[in-house]
């Protein structure tokens, strides 16, 4: 799937990358050659702009072993490539500025064995006048050059003027080269005497056809223009071989062949490469997934990698393509190989970038354990996860096992048992996990045990709330919960809250002074609003029971401008509660929301709140926040998801949170579990649907989640930008069977 095309130069008979200079000279044949280059890349018909990777180059090579001498006296090694079957160094550079500071112009000699000393002139600097230029045709969206493949066409380029009129000599040529069928096309003309066979004339090319019936529709082709100013050249001084210094310019495009009526697909980079850590001395493997069409099944594609903007010379040595797709393995790694990988893929279609995955070199290092999994009781017919950190270079993997045996399947640092059996026997146990990295002995963790328990009062949501700023330009929020659960029957107390002058005597600044509520039902009909809490004397005796049944913080008085409704027999379903400033006020908002079930009545068939979400627009720096009560007598576990890119879902696509991260915190303000990036996690994504949450299409989103069995207590979920940005965002808690 991988063609090289050659950039230009002496070397007509070689190949080498698109967009770049990798010269492949053929055995018994070849070049001395010093060179410096500027790179050029015409993706329309506005014309051509430096290549945005690799706009300098650096190259030299020899036909056998070599030693290089620099305008500065030192001197560098002319390595083996087996890629290119020659010896040779190539830097790519983003200015020139980079480029001379590193090669500077002047003489270069090279020496080696079986040749005499040669040198180089690589001064002043005669860089061809002009930029190559495509003059003509038709540039489809994606980037290409579209030709219609039964018909002659015509390729024409800009006039060159000055050609030949500095130093020895001049050279040009035109190529267009297939990508998985042997189609080469070349014009090349030279302006000095002796040139190793190339046609010898004093005006340079202007164009370039292809014959009728000479490329195939839907395929993609390479194309380069080269213009060459050479100031050493001789074709006597080696037997066989060119010894030549140059400064050059060339241009790279892509032609696609498309016959009337016809269009192909451009590719999409539907999986894009992610981060990796790899250790010193090892390998590390990038991969990305690509789609035409729709579909994985695709050939006529073409890839470039780049480190840190430069191209790679993928040839199996030091990097090499990876059994999967279009990925790419760094083999021997050291500390130079940390840094940003991208790749670039071409077909008929267009051309399309990756975004960049960073590689981290670390010393090898064995696993350690920084978080045990915890024991845990659970009700019977439930769901449990234990979780387990650690780390080591490379990175560990993982086997549970109960009672010191492996259990199948389970090599995640997270182990997920669902619908757990009455029988606990069947599954209680020990729990544990050995951490390995082949880097040192294993370790295995502390046994965390599980007990299963058939009891009325089981670990459930108890309240629920958010607190929020309400502002000029986000005038309210809503907080959404769903009351039901599956066996449950009846309705359900409960009571909501907007509290806001009652948060000042807790010490919170800048609280809204006086909030409202509405709660609505599934099908957005308002049931009740409040403004203030004792404005009906009738309703406060009512509410200031539950709110001390259900242990809520006490209101500082029955004049306060808190907000507060009290539902004594709640139908199952979904709710939503909007809280908004009265008169356009703004502050800090705290929306609760509480299970108010009478102490000792709590049954299996009782319904729960089995989630919440907040919705809300975080600003720039800040931050969603939302706290939660798990009660009963057992532990239950939870997803928690903050979405941002995942919004799309549901039909939301503009000025979502670009990169949501997610914390969760102990009721002793203890950060316990984090995430960032949830990586398309199976197991997270079993658990979304088993409790209906709405589907997260793209595995490789930046959206966060948590899949966590957590104890009674109270704890808090902050969602926030990972790079400080802002957004609209909703934060989840769902209860998970």
């Amino acid at each position: 799937m991988k063609l090289k095309l050659r950039k230009g130069g002496w070397v007509w008979a070689g190949l080498i990358s698109l967009f770049g200079v990798v010269v492949y000279p053929a055995r018994g044949q070849g070049f001395y050659l010093v060179e410096k280059s500027q790179i050029f890349t015409q993706t329309s018909s506005a014309g051509a702009v430096a290549d945005p990777s690799v706009p300098f180059e650096f190259s030299a090579e020899a036909v056998v072993g070599a030693t290089m001498t620099l305008p500065t006296g030192g001197t560098q090694v002319l390595p083996y490539s087996s890629g290119n079957q020659n010896y040779r160094v190539g830097y790519f550079f983003s200015s020139k500025a980079a480029l001379d500071a590193a090669y500077p112009d002047g003489t270069y000699g090279m020496s080696g064995p079986g040749i005499p000393a040669l040198s180089f002139n690589l001064t002043p600097d005669t860089y061809p006048a002009v930029a190559p230029q495509l003059t003509n045709g038709s540039w489809n969206s994606g980037g290409v050059l579209v030709v219609d493949p039964t018909q002659s066409t015509t390729i024409t380029v800009n006039t060159f003027t000055g050609f030949a009129t500095s130093g020895l000599g001049g050279h040009m040529q035109i190529q267009i080269q297939g990508m998985t069928d042997n189609v080469q096309l070349n014009s090349e003309v030279i302006s000095v005497a002796n040139p190793f066979g190339i046609a010898v004339q004093s005006t340079p090319l202007t164009s370039i056809t292809i014959p009728a019936g000479t490329l195939t529709s839907g395929r993609a082709y390479q194309g380069s223009v080269s213009f060459d100013t050479a100031l050493t050249f001789s074709a006597t001084t080696v037997p066989g071989a060119g010894v030549v210094a140059l400064f050059s310019k060339a241009l790279n495009f892509v032609v696609a062949a498309q016959a009337p009526g016809t269009s192909t697909p451009p590719p999409v980079i539907g999986s894009q490469p992610q981060n990796q850590t790899a250790v010193l001395g090892g390998s590390a493997t990038i991969n990305l997934g690509v789609t035409v069409g729709g579909s994985s099944q695709f050939g006529n594609l073409s890839s470039d990698w780049f480190f840190n903007g430069q191209l790679l010379n993928v040839d199996g040595t030091k990097y090499a393509p990876s059994t999967t797709g279009f990925g790419l393995t760094i083999k021997n790694l050291t500390a130079a190989d940390a840094g940003n990988y991208t790749v670039r893929i071409i077909n008929a279609g267009g051309i399309v970038n990756s975004n960049p995955a960073t590689l981290t070199v670390t010393a090898a290092a064995g696993p350690t354990i920084a978080s045990q999994p915890a024991a845990q009781t659970v009700p019977a017919g439930s769901t449990v996860v234990f979780n387990v950190a650690a780390s080591g270079a490379p990175a560990p993997s993982y086997q549970w096992q109960r009672n010191g045996s492996p259990i199948a399947g389970a090599t995640s640092a997270t182990l997920v048992l669902t619908s757990l059996t009455g029988n606990n026997a069947a599954v209680a146990g020990n729990y544990s996990v050995v951490v390995s990295n082949g880097v040192g002995s294993p370790v295995t963790s502390a046994p965390a045990a599980l007990n299963v328990v058939a009891t009325p009062d089981v670990g459930r949501l108890i309240n629920l709330s958010v607190l929020t700023d309400i502002s000029a330009a986000v005038t309210n929020f809503t907080v959404a919960t769903v009351v039901g659960g599956a066996g449950t029957s009846g309705t359900k107390p409960i009571l909501v809250r907007a509290d806001g002058p009652s948060l000042g005597a807790l010490g919170v600044a800048g609280t809204i002074p006086d909030p409202q509520l509405t709660l609505f039902n599934s099908s957005s009909v308002a049931i009740v609003t409040n403004d203030n809490w004792g404005s009906d004397p009738t309703a406060v005796a009512a509410l200031t029971t539950a709110m001390a049944s259900v242990g809520a913080f006490a209101f500082t008085g029955a004049a306060s401008k808190d907000a507060a409704v009290f539902q004594p027999a709640l139908a199952p379903g979904g709710y939503t509660v909007q809280v908004s400033g009265v008169n356009g006020s703004v502050g800090t908002a705290l929306a609760e929301i509480y299970d108010a079930t009478p102490a000792g009545t709590y049954n299996a068939s009782t319904p729960r709140l089995i989630n919440v979400s907040a919705l809300k627009q975080i600003n720039v720096g800040g931050s969603l926040t939302l706290g939660f009560t798990v009660g009963g007598s057992t532990a239950r576990t939870v997803l928690i998801r903050a979405i941002g890119p995942g919004l799309a879902g549901i039909g939301v696509t503009n000025g979502t949170l670009v990169d949501p991260q997610l914390t969760l915190y102990n009721s002793n303000s203890v950060a316990i579990a984090a995430n960032n990036d949830w990586g398309g996690d199976p197991q997270i994504s079993a658990a979304a649907n088993r409790v209906g949450a709405f589907a997260i299409a793209n595995p490789a989103s930046k959206d966060a989640m948590l899949l966590i069995t957590l104890a009674s207590g109270g704890y808090t979920a902050k969602a926030s930008g990972a790079d400080g940005g802002g957004g609209l965002a909703i934060v989840e808690v769902y209860e998970v069977p």
